[in-house]
């Protein structure tokens, strides 16, 4: 196995997390509001920090495809 891609691979998967967490802190701020007696949670769309993390999960998997490659 190809050390450097084996490295590739590891630092796209940390950037992945990263990328995630961060999402996953902006949707923490939810709003919630009622309607009369029912009651409806607004969670926050963060496209800046979804695509983000689409776009690491792309580099992961291509990154990932390397390493599988003789």
């Amino acid at each position: 196995m190809d050390e450097k891609k084996l490295k590739t691979a590891v630092e796209e998967a940390k950037r992945f997390l990263d990328r995630v967490k961060e999402l996953q802190n902006e949707q923490k701020i939810t709003v919630r509001y009622f309607v009369g007696e029912k009651e409806y949670t607004h969670i926050p769309s963060c496209p800046k920090e979804s695509g983000a993390v689409r776009r690491a999960s792309m580099d992961l998997s291509r990154a990932l495809a390397a390493l599988r490659k003789y």
